[in-house]
């Protein structure tokens, strides 16, 4: 969360910087109301059901079955569970006396359940309101949340929302303790249009035995039909769940700790795009771009990001000759994200002085992180680009000099290097060179003065500079390998990759798992204390060559072993996410809070439907002994908010780019150091 700097925040200022951790969540007593209030509406659910099917002692028998859980209206989902158990069950018992507690419960969890895995970043306090708000129909919910986040690229066709709802639906299924009603209800999504009618209430043979029987065999037609069904696609549920709600449902609450969320997760697709936009051979750019490259500025964010980063290498030059690097440290660029962040909040809020938190935040989304068009006077620009300047921690920087830069910087021949070809291909390294020398322009080159350091503290930053630099070769060795497999296996396309950046890397991916067996495969340079992890996933973006012609560098995702095995588990495209775009689930990302973007169309990476099923069903994922590694909602989100207020870290990644012009050593402090060679 984010919160006013009282210290800071001078005259018109408003500057917001990370609070103590506070996801919003209500008193204890407070949530459950909350959860009795859900409870009250899922019972008279289930009291409507048992009057419908008054008459149907078949039907009534499995209403245990009868869970909320499914892709239509409450009690018509409770009324289908029902007739599916039925219509599985072989042998006929006679009518026994239905206990609808526990059921109701079940429902309960089921629907939360639904939610939850749905979309990251929802609590289950958050969930419950959000049923509330739907009557506990859980489309509804889905769609009242879709809006509330202001996720504009939403699409019910898409196959992030395919895979996203059949997730959703197979984990509310185990928690309702009926897990096998997923895949019926699957199958049955391409019928719905066909079974509403009979579900009606107002059907004038609802109350005759033909309804059942004609139900019941739409379920036995449909029990076997695949999934996706052919040509097909899950959009049925969501266009009935719009007749469903006839107006947008006014949320009551301010859920800003889930709406940075998306907010980060925006802003890291911009930087994506700005990597992209970087020329072939730019890693001299990356130490400024993780430094100073933020996405606020008079211009769209991705120009904004490729501005600030030219306008640092050229005023605020490295005093040791940067490396040529193929990836930027993964934590370095969540930092400078999460910097952007506070950058953008702090700048509406000192524009609009009557504007909160959370306002501001809408704002931002809406607009797609556009400043421009807020500040009615260039004075009143460069404050607030100055109050960004100092949200965004940078003391390395001299915020005036940064605001000042900001609110002059909209040259015509700025504009035409920039936004060329709309803004979408990639910079030259003549364009690039260009620009450094128009923001260099009328300013003097600010030379950094080394940092005086200790002997033993100059050891060893250039130890662990070395130390990730050999770290990183090593997975973008493993990368290379991963796409040059990729160009052999859709060689038809006469086409070949070159890596460009390697852009986000985690590398605990299922894991950690410390069994017996899995000590076996430790090698000599594993310490005996890590924990120990099975797979690698990265993201990376590489140019398509096509005979002479060259593209924009294509966003991939690749898995990697960790067991010793070189072949890749999965590498393929995948677009950079636009924002509001539709979430991608992976349990082991989310928990580690490291945004890689990931295949939607792909099931075959570790993290997904497998291991969330498991967390529902709370498994330990290994034998840890005494230490049992079992996943929950609250622990994903607990441990990854810790790193989505990555301010401070990084330090060690940015020892990479650091170099013994950097130093100078305390002339008390003993001899010289050693030299460092570039590695």
């Amino acid at each position: 969360m984010a919160s006013l700097h009282a210290e800071l925040s001078t005259g018109r200022l408003r500057i917001y910087t990370p609070a103590l951790y506070d996801d919003g969540t209500p008193w204890k007593k407070e949530r459950e109301q909350d959860m009795c209030q859900l409870l009250h509406k899922i019972q008279s659910h289930h009291k409507e059901a048992l009057e419908r099917l008054t008459g149907s002692d078949v039907v009534r028998r499995f209403l245990p079955a009868g869970v909320c859980v499914g892709l239509l209206d409450p009690v018509s989902n409770i009324i289908v569970n029902a007739l599916l158990a039925a219509t599985a069950d072989k042998a006929y018992s006679p009518p026994v006396a239905v206990d609808l507690g526990d059921t109701e419960r079940r429902s309960l969890d089921g629907l939360v359940i639904f939610l939850t895995c749905f979309f990251p970043y929802l609590a289950d306090w958050e969930a419950v309101r959000y049923l509330l708000l739907a009557d506990a129909d859980p489309l509804v919910a889905a769609r009242i949340v879709v809006e509330d986040r202001g996720t504009k690229c939403f699409r019910p066709d898409s196959a992030a929302t395919n895979g996203a709802l059949k997730l959703a639906l197979t984990c509310a299924t185990v928690a309702a303790k009926h897990p096998q009603l997923a895949d019926a209800w699957l199958s049955l999504c391409s019928s719905l249009d066909k079974a509403v009618p009979l579900l009606s209430p107002v059907h004038p043979n609802y109350y005759h035995h033909n309804i059942f029987n004609n139900l019941h065999t739409l379920f036995k037609e449909t029990t076997h039909v695949p999934y996706p069904p052919p040509r097909g696609r899950l959009t049925g549920p969501w266009e009935l769940a719009a007749t469903r709600r006839t107006h947008a449902a006014k949320v009551p609450y301010q859920h800003s700790w889930s709406l940075r969320r998306v907010l980060l997760d925006a802003i890291h697709g911009f930087y994506l795009k700005a990597l992209a936009r970087m020329p072939p051979g730019g890693s001299r750019y990356h130490r400024s771009m993780l430094n100073a490259g933020h996405c606020y500025g008079p211009l769209d964010p991705v120009s904004n990001i490729i501005l600030n980063t030219v306008w640092y290498e050229a005023n605020f030059p490295p005093l040791t000759p940067q490396r040529e690097l193929d990836f930027v440290g993964t934590w370095s660029l969540m930092r400078i994200e999460a910097l952007s962040f506070y950058g953008l909040l702090s700048f509406l809020c000192t524009c609009h002085q009557d504007l909160g938190m959370h306002e501001a935040m809408r704002i931002l989304i809406e607009t797609d992180l556009n400043l421009s068009e807020h500040c009615s006077s260039v004075k009143e620009e460069q404050e607030a680009f100055r109050a960004a300047a100092i949200a965004a921690w940078c003391p390395r920087l001299n915020s005036d000099a940064q605001a000042g830069f900001l609110s002059s910087c909209k040259k015509p021949e700025v504009l035409s290097l920039l936004l060329s070809n709309g803004g979408q291909q990639q910079l030259s390294s003549q364009a690039v060179q260009q620009l450094a020398t128009l923001l260099a322009s009328g300013m003097t080159t600010q030379q950094q003065q080394p940092v005086s350091v200790s002997k033993w503290m100059f050891d060893d930053t250039m130890s662990e500079g070395s130390e990730r630099r050999r770290a990183h070769k090593r997975i973008s060795k493993k990368v290379k390998g991963a796409l040059r497999r990729y160009e052999k296996q859709n060689s038809g396309d006469n086409a070949c990759y070159q890596l460009h950046v390697v852009c986000g890397v985690n590398e605990s991916v299922s894991g950690p798992d410390n069994s017996a067996e899995t000590t076996m495969k430790r090698d000599d340079t594993d310490d005996e204390f890590d924990d120990y992890y099975h797979h690698t996933r990265a993201n990376f973006l590489a140019t398509r060559n096509v005979g002479s012609v060259c593209s924009v560098p294509v966003l991939f995702f690749a898995e990697l072993s960790n067991d010793g095995d070189d072949d890749q588990l999965l590498c393929c495209p995948v677009d950079i996410p636009q924002p509001g775009a539709e979430p991608v689930r992976c349990l082991f990302c989310e928990q580690a809070g490291i945004r890689i973007v990931h295949p939607a169309n792909q099931e075959g990476f570790h993290g997904r439907t497998l291991e969330f099923e498991k967390m529902v069903r709370g498994e330990d994922f290994y034998d840890n002994g005494y230490y049992p590694e079992v996943y929950s909602n609250h622990r994903i989100l607990r441990r990854s908010e810790s790193i989505a207020n990555w301010r401070q870290g990084g330090d060690e990644e940015e020892c990479m780019y650091l170099g013994s012009n950097d130093f100078t050593i305390k002339e008390d402090d003993g001899d010289e150091s050693e030299d460092y060679e570039d590695d």
